[in-house]
């Protein structure tokens, strides 16, 4: 075809930063290259001038969300549609003379930056892995309206069909895909000394619960009045990046209220930690959710407005040959441990569990039993379901899709009834985790910092253009101010140079103004 379209993105990836916000934006750029030449013809020897009007040219970002499930079926969602016209006032005359016999085309680059929501979800993969891969996905579309004014040429043929030439045509883009990934900032001051997490610990004031469920409680009761004077305090790092195979988890035990005999007749024995992934799949969306996530109306949504590139399944779905197990259900989840399968997560107490009997003889800011895991994550994703592997992902929330992650804890803990009677009960309490995906690999405490700035640096040179500039939130605060980084120390103060040193100085300076007689 004479005239061409095509998507030219400074970068098929963009880098969102920070967590999910309604109110700002990242910058997507490029160019879209339109394309002139002279198609050659039977009728005549010389190939002839390609003179169109392009009156529009129009570009748009595009997201979407498909869910397919055995339980609920297929459900598409469009997330955003963001368009901006690059043809702004009159139309513009394009034209090959004088480059007809060249083999290349003559090209136009037309500039493009689309503000894209920072509030999207990432790019991936999730559902029925049995059909085609569904989930979210980004694409870039590009349509050009032009008319064609003239070939240069007066033969019949082309005279003949002048007026069917001069209709106003319209063309496409090829798709192209763009991949939205998100990074969390790495915190400037580093962790506890103690901590191997890259992020400061977060620390939570427990309330265990009893176990609800009639596993492992004797005849006897565990007096509650026991239970209610234990105090737990459990901390994990506030985040966990992606490239990190363990956790770290502590817990601090405390029991001031109790008198001395029945500290000697509290034991705690053991504890178990579990790390576990909860996927959540909808397939209606309320009105809440669109005001939340800030999706499209109904009214541009499908089926009334299909999506650009659909799911091949959707049109069974549409005309009603597959439909969904369970109508009345519009959600399912799939929950799986993170642990590695060589790791029970069982640890057990060293000694014979009576944490709590020198308590009385220390002051009430050192009388925390303090008990110290790593709890080792999978390396690889080992097991498979109908939803493809059971791999980690970064926590999230989306329309359609949701990721959350939690840590289980179970305390087991014993007491000795005077009458010679022993009862055990299992404390149960669990606690939010965010795992999140960081920029660059952070080192490790004991590697040099210089080695680490020399290869940022080198990550930084060999990153395209676009890649390499900070992001807008790594620069400044929501509300506009500047962030600062109070980690790095001011330099020390130097007193000026003396007054005479000055004043000879500047009248060294005079005297070389002067002019010479």
């Amino acid at each position: 075809m004479p005239v061409s379209i095509d998507i030219v993105p400074f970068s098929d990836s963009l880098e969102l930063f920070g967590e999910a916000d309604l109110s700002s934006a990242f910058s997507l750029a490029g160019h879209v290259s339109v394309s002139i030449s002279s198609p050659s013809s039977v009728f005549q020897r010389r190939r002839s001038t390609t003179r169109v009007l392009l009156q529009s040219l129009a570009i748009t970002f595009e997201g979407q969300s498909e869910v397919l499930t055995p339980d609920i079926g297929y459900a598409p969602l469009r997330l955003c549609t963001v368009t901006r016209e690059l043809v702004n006032g009159e139309p513009v005359d394009l034209s090959n003379e004088g480059h007809e016999d060249s083999h290349k085309p003559c090209s136009w680059n037309v500039i493009f930056d689309i503000p894209v929501p920072a509030w999207l979800p990432t790019t991936s993969t999730y559902g029925d892995q049995g059909a085609a891969e569904a989930g979210t996905r980004y694409a870039l579309y590009a349509t050009a309206t032009f008319i064609y004014l003239e070939d240069g040429s007066s033969s019949i043929f082309n005279s003949f069909c002048s007026p069917l030439r001069r209709r106003t045509r319209t063309i496409n883009a090829p798709r192209r895909p763009i991949t939205l990934s998100r990074f969390t900032e790495v915190p400037s001051a580093p962790s506890s000394p103690s901590s191997t997490s890259v992020f400061p610990m977060a620390i939570f004031v427990v309330d265990a619960q009893t176990a609800q469920d009639g596993t492992e409680i004797d005849a006897k009761v565990f007096p509650a009045e026991i239970l209610k004077k234990l105090q737990v305090v459990a901390s994990i790092p506030n985040a966990v990046t992606m490239d990190e195979k363990s956790v770290p988890f502590t817990l601090r035990l405390r029991a001031n209220e109790l008198d001395d005999s029945q500290c000697e007749r509290l034991r705690i024995t053991d504890f178990t930690v579990d790390v576990e992934q909860i996927e959540t799949y909808t397939s209606t969306i309320s009105r809440e959710c669109v005001v939340r996530f800030l999706v499209p109306p109904k009214a541009q949504q499908p089926p009334s407005v299909p999506l650009r590139n659909a799911h091949p399944i959707h049109t069974l779905y549409d005309v009603g040959l597959l439909t969904s197990t369970d109508p009345s259900q519009s959600s399912t989840t799939r929950s799986f441990s993170l642990l590695d399968p060589s790791n029970s997560g069982k640890y057990v107490i060293s000694g014979d569990g009576h944490v709590f009997v020198h308590e009385s003889t220390s002051s009430s800011s050192e009388n925390w039993y303090v008990l110290e895991a790593s709890v080792p994550l999978a390396h690889e994703p080992r097991e498979f379901d109908w939803a493809g592997p059971r791999a980690r992902h970064i926590s999230e929330d989306s329309p359609l899709f949701s990721v959350h992650h939690m840590m289980h804890i179970a305390l087991q803990c014993a007491y000795e009834h005077p009458d010679g009677g022993v009862v055990c009960e299992r404390l149960h309490f669990s606690l939010p985790m965010r795992h999140v995906r960081v920029h660059a690999p952070v080192a490790s405490p004991t590697v040099d910092c210089s080695q680490t700035l020399e290869v940022a640096m080198e990550h930084q040179k060999n990153a395209p253009y676009s890649q390499s500039l900070p992001a807008y939130s790594q620069l400044f605060h929501s509300n506009g101010e500047r962030k600062v980084d109070y980690s790095i120390p001011l330099p020390l103060y130097e007193p000026p140079p003396s007054a005479s040193s000055s004043s000879s100085d500047l009248d060294h300076g005079d005297d070389d103004r002067k002019p010479t007689p």
